[in-house]
């Protein structure tokens, strides 16, 4: 099941402190001897520089608990890697659907084949992002990257749960209110799922609506070291 959390805002703070001195060392009390034959004065300086600079991040995240969207990330990975482990879920027609208002189409927002699997010693010298698991390891290549930043934009829309069916306007008109005595009709527009262009998604069917939350963020605040 995919652990993934979305970042709803973050500040960095950057500090650099300078500073310098200067200490004088007086010693009358030294004998020629002492001073190694006028090698070393009786007033000395000494200088000291100081440079640092201290970083601190503070970052908001919101996790995805919501089951309908991770059930659509879980298929998105696996048709990803080309192993799909179950038929309940129905991957290809549940995101499908999911794209079907969208302006692109589900190969672009699904790339495929822009990652490279095998050994370390497989792995080139030229890759540009390189990660493994156990002794498993998964590269991109440059030729890779526009295929990376699709599906991972991809991902970041189905963890938000905004479905792109296709939808209409609705055009609401009510009788006004008459205690003023001036408006004679309220019109509101909306706008809502076109179900009729949903009817031949035989396969597709619409998640459960969800009320949104009256809490506050629910996601974590950390500070990372």
């Amino acid at each position: 099941m995919p652990s993934f959390s979305v970042i709803s805002g973050g500040t960095v703070n950057i500090q650099d402190d300078k500073g310098g001195d200067i200490r004088p060392t007086y010693s009358p009390t030294l004998t020629f001897a002492q001073q190694g034959g006028g090698a070393f004065p009786i007033l000395s300086l000494l200088f000291g520089v100081e440079a640092k600079r201290s970083i601190t991040e503070n970052w908001s995240t919101t996790p995805i608990t919501d089951a309908d969207n991770l059930r659509r990330m879980r298929c998105a990975f696996q048709l990803l890697v080309g192993q799909e482990t179950s038929e309940c879920d129905r991957c290809k027609p549940r995101l499908e659907g999911f794209f079907e208002g969208g302006t692109e189409t589900f190969e672009c927002m699904l790339p495929r084949g822009w990652y490279e699997t095998g050994c370390e010693e497989d792995v080139p010298c030229n890759a540009c992002f390189v990660a493994n698991y156990c002794d498993t390891y998964v590269w991109v290549m440059p030729e890779g990257l526009d295929g990376l930043t699709r599906f991972t934009i991809t991902v970041l829309d189905i963890a938000t749960g905004e479905i792109h069916a296709p939808q209409r306007s609705v055009v609401k008109k009510y009788k006004g209110d008459s205690k003023d005595g001036i408006l004679e009709t309220t019109e509101i527009t909306t706008t809502e799922t076109d179900d009729e262009k949903l009817k031949n998604k035989g396969e597709f069917h619409l998640d459960r609506t969800r009320q949104p939350s009256s809490s506050e963020n629910r996601g974590l605040f950390f500070v990372p070291r």
